[in-house]
């Protein structure tokens, strides 16, 4: 089976609920890359990415310009393509942009594998189990505290069973009393907390001892992700465990992480770190550092991964931000009573919404 054609369609979708704000951005649209990957054999994988609304026509053009007349003719083999394209690629960086747009093709390719064996991504894998715990994550830190506690409600009159919020407000304070209303609604229940590299190490080791008393079950990107010897300062400082990944791309950088004793949970997200064929390296070595896999974002593929890793954690699914969330799939995939259950037809079994993906069409 080999690759005949490559196409690609950017679209720039609202988020239903209004934008987004964390302590470093603010995000109105997701932008989705769809790309189409046609055989000789008649089949067609189908892979996406996305972007929180900056970066969608760069994605597109490194697709169709450096990407696909550079596969095009190769056995459709992901493994294979995947590294060839990285070296290709690699001159232009090792992750971030490149691999989020090798992302787009490789997903693909394990779609066309799990088709062509007749199997869904799980089973062509391999399941561990059947189903895996999600946690209700909002991108809220632009809700008022009333907002807040009627979100973190709905989480749990939905019968999620693990919460997450931002933090980052200007006095620390505030953080601790938005962090409490939803502890109280909680219970016993984890509730993590998201700087979004909001702080440097001072703010952070005070705002982490300060929430101490509120059990925190990780504190999720408090320094920039690039400072990875600064997480491991903060690490033996704090007794709260750090939680990384998101804005790391490559498998040389999670090592370093790990190698510096730097990160408690790995968050991988399987979109920017190039797609399934890292994604599946990255876990390897999370797992030979007992690191648990606890990925961001993207939860239609992310919890079938989930689903074939010894290693996984728990899934996110941020509210409002699915991709059933933004009206992009024909055929929703939905969390229920807190787990994510993978999809059993042939392949990956996302099928976007071509006549929506068209209304929010974005030409290069």
């Amino acid at each position: 089976m080999r690759i005949e054609a490559v196409e690609t369609q950017l679209a720039r979708l609202p988020l239903p609920g209004g934008a987004w704000r964390d302590a470093i951005q603010d995000v109105t649209h997701i932008e989705l890359v769809v790309t189409d990957v046609s055989t000789d054999t008649g089949l067609v994988g189908t892979d996406f990415a996305y972007t929180g609304g900056v970066g969608g026509r760069t994605l597109k053009a490194m697709l169709e310009h450096d990407i696909a007349p550079y596969v095009i003719g190769q056995a459709a083999a992901p493994r294979g393509v995947w590294h060839r394209c990285w070296h290709h690629l690699h001159n232009m960086g090792g992750g971030g942009v490149t691999t989020t747009a090798l992302a787009a093709l490789d997903i693909a390719l394990w779609d066309l594998a799990a088709k062509e064996a007749g199997k869904s991504l799980v089973a062509l894998l391999g399941p561990v189990r059947e189903r895996i715990l999600a946690y209700a994550s909002g991108i809220n830190l632009n809700k008022t505290e009333a907002g807040l506690v009627e979100q973190a409600r709905g989480w749990r009159a939905a019968g999620f069973k693990a919460f997450k919020i931002k933090v980052g407000k200007p006095e620390i304070e505030e953080d601790v009393a938005r962090l409490t209303k939803v502890r109280e609604i909680a219970g016993r229940l984890p509730v993590m907390v998201d700087a979004n590299q909001g702080w440097d190490i001072g703010t952070a080791q005070r705002a982490i001892s300060a929430f101490e008393p509120l059990a925190p079950y990780w504190i999720e990107e408090p320094l920039l992700a690039d400072d990875v010897e600064g997480h491991a300062r903060l690490r033996a400082l704090v007794r709260s465990p750090l939680a990384i990944g998101e804005n790391v791309y490559t498998l040389q950088q999670f090592s370093h992480y790990l190698t510096c004793g730097a990160c408690d949970f790995v968050q991988a997200d399987v979109v920017r770190v190039g797609g399934i064929t890292p994604y599946l390296e990255i876990a390897a070595l999370a797992r030979a550092w007992g690191a648990p896999l606890a990925p961001h974002f993207m939860m239609e593929l992310s919890g079938q991964l989930l689903c074939c890793l010894p290693n996984a954690h728990i899934l996110e699914t941020i509210d409002g931000g699915s991709l059933s969330d933004l009206g992009a799939l024909a055929q929703p995939i939905r969390i229920t009573d807190g787990y994510f259950t993978p999809p059993a037809e042939p392949g990956h079994g996302i099928v976007f919404d071509r006549a929506v993906l068209r209304g929010h069409a974005v030409e290069a």
